[in-house]
């Protein structure tokens, strides 16, 4: 892969993470309204909005989950980079390869099984909403085959040479 083909790659996970970013923005935005609503007409006429919680119960793991991917992106998980950090310089490589393998073993495994945990609830429906409750499942599906693109994305890069980047764009 040449520097252009590298760029290329690179503009397409950036313009991804900005989608993301405002898609997660836009539900919790939603999700705030929804609970501030509930709240104001539970407050006010102390009558509860039942649909309110499953909505909570849907959107919040859509966020949590898809923000995954850009903590992924931006090497932004703190307890990873801390313990890479702690390591003398020459083992600092060895180190970031190795976590980067079992993030990657561990997001592949957590897509498998959300997947098949996805699947089996199919049938289950949400009672007020009448959506099926895999919805709440697919938000670990979908945000962890994001998250493992993104860190075979990072190895590659880092077995090329062109992207040795620590949390706050240190570089080793």
């Amino acid at each position: 892969m040449n520097k252009i083909q590298i760029r290329g790659i690179k503009d397409i996970f950036d313009l991804l993470a900005k989608m993301i970013i405002i898609f997660t923005s836009s539900l919790m935005v939603l999700l705030t309204a929804v609970v501030f609503f509930n709240v104001i007409i539970r407050y006010f006429f102390s009558i509860p909005i039942a649909f309110t919680y499953e909505m909570v119960e849907l959107l919040f793991p859509w966020i949590v989950f898809l923000a995954i991917i850009n903590v992924t992106l931006h090497n932004e998980n703190i307890d990873i980079q801390f313990f890479v950090k702690l390591l003398p310089k020459s083992f600092q490589l060895f180190s970031a390869y190795f976590t980067k393998i079992v993030m990657l073993f561990f997001s592949v495994y957590i897509t498998k099984s959300s997947f098949s945990l996805a699947s089996t609830v199919q049938n289950h429906t949400m009672p007020i909403l009448g959506i099926s409750k895999s919805w709440l499942y697919w938000s670990v599906s979908v945000s962890f085959v994001g998250v493992s693109l993104v860190i075979i994305y990072q190895i590659v890069l880092m077995v090329m040479g062109k992207n040795h980047e620590r949390e706050g764009g240190e570089t080793l």
